[in-house]
Formats: structure tokens, sequence, C-alpha cells
């Protein structure tokens, strides 16, 4: 099978599989748990953050298969009543400014939608964003990657400028111009390390974006609903931003969905024009019963709780198990977003891989190699998630004893881009 694959990827994609011991083909996932070919389980605690429902949650597979018995795209003709249910649902989660839904495939396509709605209405093209962002890889959220920025020679040529989270003085000088479209913040950053941004910098920064015309846009396609412990890490309860982003999440581990909401009294009419903003596949009717159903699952009180008790838990057995470690320069993060910070990369590369040789699947932050992600899902239960914590700890310890020489320097984007 590898073989194959490296025929359709290419063989680093293959041989970094081989290197990390992942030979296996995922065939099954429930829960917590992935299946493979030879019928060895695995603790899912990667993911890139989009199974906080874990694999095949029951409420989310009755709805997708109910939606499937009546019809799965739209036709983009008649009104969608899937997408209409979708849409109310997640705006009664948000503020109350915020009163429009554009549905997007992806977080990326999501953050261009509304780089579209913030240059439509201010007629600018200067955006400004943050030290270790990441929103994505089609050409305009790259262009507000910092995190990405040794790939911005291919071509992503928005003009931005990068300011440290937390330098409100930074943010006041860069929109004191009043050329800047919109100010972009993750209140978590995520491929850029796992890191919690003050809610008191991005009220500051909202109050700045006020005073300056800059539309103000919050990216929770990662911390959002649910994954910190509320329903949003910040926007209605920090800021009340001009434009909400969602994602990862919203799709129930089981399908691409995003979405942009925006406030119509901070959008101009004509950027909502769906010539600029509609898809072929986006806000389908199959996608759209998945995601009401997330929502409503991520809004429940009961279900809040449950990540906020099983990320004191995580980040409990966490930190007694790396207790003494030198190597282990961090242990960050909110509610089931957590990173692991090592000393070098090498350290966390040997951890991949020692955590996969004990069952379990877990990956660095793609942006801080030094940051080993740990995304447990919210319905393990305790004895599951003290097993994959005594597992990871123990991962990061037999990497340290090891000793992996340091791989140093920067991980930079390849010179080229291989055809599709």
């Amino acid at each position: 099978m590898l073989d194959r694959y490296a025929g359709v990827f290419g063989g680093r994609n293959a041989l970094l599989l081989r290197m990390a011991g992942l030979t296996g083909v995922e065939v099954h996932a429930e829960g917590a748990w992935v299946l493979d070919d030879s019928g060895r389980r695995w603790l899912d605690f990667g993911s890139f953050g989009v199974h906080l429902l874990g694999h095949r949650h029951p409420s989310v597979v009755e709805a997708a298969k109910a939606q499937l018995d009546r019809m799965g795209l739209a036709t983009k003709v008649l009104g969608g009543g899937a997408a209409v249910e979708c849409a109310e649902r997640l705006l009664a989660t948000l503020p109350g400014r915020i009163d429009r839904v554009v549905f997007a495939n992806s977080g990326g396509e999501a953050v261009d939608m509304a780089m579209k709605l913030a240059m439509i209405t201010t007629g600018r093209r200067r955006f400004v964003a943050l030290r270790n962002s990441y929103h994505g890889k089609t050409l305009g959220a790259l262009s507000l990657s910092d995190a990405l920025r040794h790939c911005h020679d291919i071509g992503a040529g928005h003009p931005v400028q990068f300011v440290e989270a937390g330098d409100t003085a930074a943010v006041a000088e860069a929109l004191s111009r009043g050329d800047v479209a919109a100010l972009i913040a993750e209140p978590v950053q995520g491929e850029g390390g796992i890191r919690p941004v003050d809610p008191a910098f991005l009220s500051a920064a909202e109050t700045a974006c006020r005073a300056t015309d800059t539309l103000f846009v919050l990216d929770e396609i990662q911390a959002g609903l649910g994954r910190c412990g509320e329903v949003w890490r910040s926007a209605g309860r920090h800021c009340s931003p001009d434009i909400v982003l969602a994602g990862k999440t919203l799709g129930g581990g089981l399908v691409p969905v995003a979405a942009c909401a925006f406030a119509t009294a901070a959008v101009a009419e004509r950027a909502g024009d769906p010539v600029l903003l509609a898809s072929s596949f986006a806000g389908g009717a199959l996608a759209a019963a998945v995601a009401a159903t997330v929502v409503s699952l991520v809004s429940d009180d009961d279900f809040l709780a449950r990540v906020r008790a099983r990320s004191d838990q995580a980040f409990a057995g966490l930190r007694a198990g790396l207790a003494g470690l030198d190597e282990v320069v961090d242990v960050r993060g909110e509610g089931l977003m957590i990173g692991v910070q090592l000393a070098d990369p090498g350290l966390v590369g040997a951890t991949v891989i020692a955590a996969a040789e004990r069952g379990v699947l877990t990956t660095f932050c793609l942006h801080d190699p030094t940051v080993l992600r740990v995304y447990p899902p919210a319905f393990c239960d305790e004895r599951e998630l003290d097993d994959g914590v005594e597992r990871m700890a123990d991962a990061v310890r037999t990497a340290v004893a090891a000793r992996p020489t340091p791989l140093g320097g920067e991980l930079r984007c390849p010179s080229s881009i291989p055809a599709l």
C-alpha cells in the first residue's frame, strides 16, 4: 500500500509514513479510535482539529443518513432548507450584530470570503494579521499566514503587515494611516504553536479598528465551536467582531464545511454579491444538515462542561507525566486545544514516532515544529483520556532519553509546488 501511496501522492509522503511506523491503512473509525487494515487500533489525538466530536458521532451520522435519503448537493436555483436551518442555528450562537452567513468548503475559502468583504466594503487593499498566524493555504489566506511566510514567493501578493499578539501600540500604528481593509486574528493561534491570545488585546484591537473604519475579523476556525470549552473562544465573550469564521469542527468529522458570518451593519451591501461569494458545492444539503447538528451538539451546556472537565484532566495528566523534563519548554493551550513545546523539532519528531509505537496518533504544529499537538476528542471517557495522556507522556520521555540530534533551522516550503 505504501508503494501505491508513493505512486500517486509522492515518495516523500510515503517515506514519512514509513519512518513514523504508520504503515497501516485506516479502514474504520468510531469515537476516539481508528482501526487499520491489520486490525490495529489507534487512539486519535491528532486529526488537525476536525474531530472534536470524535469519529462518526451517532447524531452526526444519523443526520447525514437522513439527509442522504432526501438529497445531497443543492441545486443552487431553489432555496436550500437545510442551509437555512444551519445558518439560523449558527447565527443564534453568535453576537447579535452578526446576522448573515455565507457557507464555504474550507477554512481557507472562508478567509478569502472575509478578505473580499473587507476590500469591497472599505475600498482598501492592505491587511493586518498577527505574527505566528495561520489562516489557510488559498492564495488570499496564504498572504495572511505569517507561519507560512517562506511560501510567499509562490505569488501571494496581498500587502499585509504582521504585528505581535499583545502589542496594542503596533496595532494602533498599523491602522493609523487609514488604509487597512481588515485586521484578522485567531483567538488561539493553532498551527503557529497553540498560542492563546490575550482577550484584552483582542478587545483593544477591536477598538482600534472601530476608530479607523477597519473591519475586525475573528478566525475561530480552529478554536471555535466548543474546542476551547465555550461555543466561541472570543466572539461575543471578549469582543464583537464584524466577521467570524468557522470550520473544522463544523463538519462533525464527516464532511468539509466552513462558514463566513458577518454583520450587515458593517459590510457594504454590494460586498455580499453571490457572484463573488457563492460556490457550486458550499452550503449543500448534506453538509448543512451535518453542520446544523454539530452546532446543536457543541452549544449544549453539558457538552461544554465536558470539554472543560476533559481539558483539566488532560492538562493535569500531561504536566504530571512530563514533570522534571528540562526538554519540555511549555504545556499550553485552552480546552482540548493543547500544545506541548519541546526543546527542538527533532524531539518532537521522535515523540510522534514513539507515540505511534504506543498506538497514539498525534502530530506537530505544521508551522512550529517544536510544538506537539494534543487534541483529544471530547467524547473520550476518563479512562481513555488518562490512557492516551500516559502514552503521550511516555513517548516524550522515550524521545528525550534517546537524545535525537536537533534538526535545527526552520521548516521551509518546497522550492517547487508539485502538480496536482
